[in-house]
């Protein structure tokens, strides 16, 4: 079988999401799709507005094959863990053969260029980086500066792409994204092939909707603004369907002050001694954190408090996700020097059945449907790497559901009740 991985959150399942996903298997002439999604909290630090299965519905729905979830350990990090560890799996599935993402470029080329730079790390691209971050930027600012002094010094006569494309490209989001992935692959040595198709419609970060395809937050902002309706146009009917039922059902994640209570509740009983032990609170972070923590009244402001040039929202939102799982810096590097643990299988159709079928036999990780086999009760302070990890996403689902405006929906443990989702 000719295999194609790709690498999503689907939140939710729009127009662009059909494109790409269509293009792939084009280019590829794959005959099965699998996909490494996020589980209940994006890679930016915020909770998905649907839950993993009901996304995983909406892409099995629409033509992926096969959804493994992407364990929190790494979908809730910087895109260079986020890549790492979705590339990883992938490669450890033995079976999937190209990776195809979106990207603002479109063009493998400079895409490359830029990782092999990023992959050298020439001293002189390493002190500059130190001397932006010394200034007061963050560090994707610092690097994007980093990387341009370096080829101006080496001479655009060195690289295919000239400083302009490389200027333009390591602004934009999937660019990134594309150049981690291809990164790791090297990185790891695999065999995977990274092709890219050019986003379509909207940019990324667009937050007013004037066209087909739009983007994810276009489409939320929509959706949260305006009401469901409001966004009949701009996403397939089968995810409509779903999104349509969720609402109904009161299972839509809308609520900020939930989580909002949530995380001040658990920054409360921290000291600014705690904080320092969670990966990237230093340099004075963690007394922003406590000082803002105790002042704020609601998630927003506790962002808004914390946040400066050099700690950027997202870093800030994901730092917060990191402290409300407790996961500190020494559990990332357990769980980085050991790697991805399982293929956890969240959902697939007919086709993806033949799949699974020559992915347990191939794989060289264990496959995962039912949690319960593996563990009984959450344990992340386990020394075994496969609990511990499975650990986090079986508690981000716990969190997850007390997100939900319908009171009844709010039971923990969903990871052990919610059944393989199945698609004829």
């Amino acid at each position: 079988m000719n295999i194609l991985g790709i690498i999503t959150e689907y939140n939710p399942f729009h127009y662009g999401h059909l494109y790409h996903l269509k293009k792939a298997r084009e280019i590829t002439n794959s005959d099965g799709v699998i996909c490494v999604m996020n589980g209940n909290f994006m890679q930016r630090g915020r909770p998905a507005l649907l839950d993993k299965w009901a996304r995983t519905h909406m892409a099995i729905k629409n033509g992926v094959d096969l959804i493994i979830e992407l364990p929190l350990v790494y979908g809730i990090r910087s895109a260079e863990y986020f890549a790492r560890g979705a590339v990883e799996l992938l490669s450890n599935t033995n079976i999937v053969k190209n990776i195809v993402f979106g990207s603002e470029s479109g063009n493998l080329k400079p895409l490359k260029e830029i990782a092999s730079i990023l992959l050298n790390e020439d001293e002189y691209f390493i002190e500059r980086i130190k001397s932006y971050l010394t200034i007061g930027l963050s560090y994707p600012h610092a690097r994007e500066k980093a990387l341009i002094d370096f080829m101006k010094l080496k001479g655009s006569n060195n690289y295919q792409s000239n400083i302009k494309e490389i200027t333009e490209i390591i602004m934009e989001p999937n660019n990134i994204l594309g150049i981690e992935y291809i990164k790791a692959i090297s990185q790891l040595n695999s065999s995977l092939t990274p092709l890219t198709i050019k986003r379509q419609g909207q940019n990324y970060h667009a937050k007013a909707i004037n066209n087909k395809i739009s983007s994810a937050t276009a489409i939320r902002e929509c959706f949260l603004n305006q009401g469901l309706s409001a966004i009949t146009d701009y996403l397939p009917a089968e995810s409509y369907q779903i999104l349509e039922k969720w609402v109904k059902n009161q299972k839509i994640a809308i609520k900020n002050e939930y989580l909002g209570a949530i995380i001040l509740a658990t920054l409360r009983k921290l000291r600014p001694d705690d904080l320092i032990e969670f990966a990237e609170i230093n340099t004075g972070l963690e007394n922003r954190i406590y000082e803002a923590a105790h002042q704020a009244g609601d998630l927003e402001e506790l962002i808004e408090n914390i946040k400066t040039r050099s700690f950027t929202r997202t870093r800030i939102e994901r730092n917060l996700l990191h402290i409300l799982f407790d996961i500190r810096q020494k559990d990332f590097e357990f769980l980085d020097k050991k790697g991805p643990q399982y293929l956890r299988i969240l959902g697939l159709n007919k086709q993806g059945e033949k799949i699974l079928s020559k992915l347990t036999g191939k794989s060289s990780l264990p496959v995962i449907i039912k949690p319960a086999r593996f563990l009984r009760s959450i344990n992340t302070k386990s020394n075994d790497p496969l609990i511990k990890s499975l650990s986090y996403d079986l508690m981000a689902s716990d969190i997850y559901s007390l997100l939900y405006p319908n009171k009844r929906e709010r039971k923990g443990h969903r990871d052990f009740t919610t059944p393989l989702i199945k698609v004829k």
